[in-house]
C-alpha cells in the first residue's frame, strides 16, 4: 500500500474515482477497484468522503468550481468585448482539454442513464456559460463593436460552435478541433458580427476609460464621498 499524506490521500482518491467513473460508469465502479486504484485503505476514504455517493458529489464538487472559476475570469479584463469573448472561449475551452474525463462523465450522466449517481445540477453551468456570451454580445452591440442583432441568437451561434469542439475534444475517433482551430472559427464568427470601422474609437476610448477607472479605484480615488 502506497504511503500519502492527507492532501495526497485526498487527491489521489478523486483522480482514481473520476477515471473509473468515467471509464465503467457510477454504479459498476466498486469502492474495492477505487481503493486499489487510488492505492489506499477503505478507511482513508470513509474518512474524506463518507461513502461512495460523498465521493461522487466531492468529486463533482470540486470539478464544477473549476468550471465558475473559467468562467468568471473573463469579466476582469479591460479589452473589449470581441476579445474578452475570445478569452472566455479559450479559457473554458482549454478546461475541457485539461479535464477530459470529467466532461466525458458529465456529458455521460447528462445525456445517459444515470446508474444511479447522485444528482448534480449540469444545467445550472450551461446556463452560466451561455449567460456570459450573451452579456458579452450585448456589450458588444451597446458599444457599437457588434453589429445591431438578435443577441439570443448570436448567442445560440457560438454556443453551437463551442459545443461541437468540447464534443470533438472528449472523443478518441476522429481529428479534434484545437484551440488554435476552435479561434479561427470563432474570428470568423465576429468578423461577421463586427460593426462598422468607425466602432473600433469608440471601444477603444471605452478600454481607456475601464482601465483609468480600475486605476483610480485601486489608488483609492475613485471613491464617491
Amino acid at each position: 500500500m502506497i504511503r500519502h499524506t492527507g492532501t495526497d490521500s485526498r487527491r489521489q482518491i478523486l483522480d482514481a474515482a473520476l477515471a473509473l467513473f468515467t471509464r465503467k460508469g457510477y454504479a459498476a465502479a466498486s469502492v474495492r477497484e477505487i481503493l486499489d486504484a487510488a492505492g489506499i485503505t477503505a478507511p482513508t476514504l470513509y474518512y474524506y468522503f463518507g461513502n461512495k455517493e460523498g465521493l461522487y458529489l466531492e468529486l463533482m464538487q470540486t470539478h464544477c468550481a473549476m468550471i465558475d472559476e473559467a468562467i468568471s475570469t473573463h469579466a476582469d479584463t479591460a479589452a473589449g468585448a470581441a476579445q474578452r469573448l475570445r478569452n472566455l472561449v479559450d479559457k473554458f475551452f482549454q478546461f475541457v482539454i485539461d479535464d477530459k474525463d470529467f466532461f466525458r462523465l458529465m456529458f455521460a450522466v447528462y445525456y445517459g442513464p444515470s446508474e444511479g449517481a447522485p444528482y448534480c445540477d449540469f444545467i445550472a453551468y450551461h446556463v452560466k456559460f451561455h449567460a456570459a456570451i450573451r452579456k458579452l454580445i450585448e456589450e458588444g452591440i451597446a458599444s457599437e463593436e457588434f453589429l445591431p442583432g438578435n443577441a439570443g441568437h448570436m448567442t445560440w451561434m457560438i454556443r453551437g460552435v463551442v459545443q461541437l469542439a468540447m464534443e470533438e475534444q472528449i472523443k478518441d475517433d476522429r481529428e479534434k478541433i484545437n484551440r488554435a482551430g476552435l479561434q479561427k472559427i470563432l474570428d470568423l464568427v465576429l468578423e461577421r458580427l463586427a460593426g462598422p470601422p468607425q466602432a473600433a474609437a469608440t471601444v477603444a476610448a471605452a478600454s481607456a476609460k475601464r482601465k483609468s477607472f480600475k486605476k483610480e479605484r485601486k489608488n483609492g480615488s475613485g471613491h464617491s464621498r
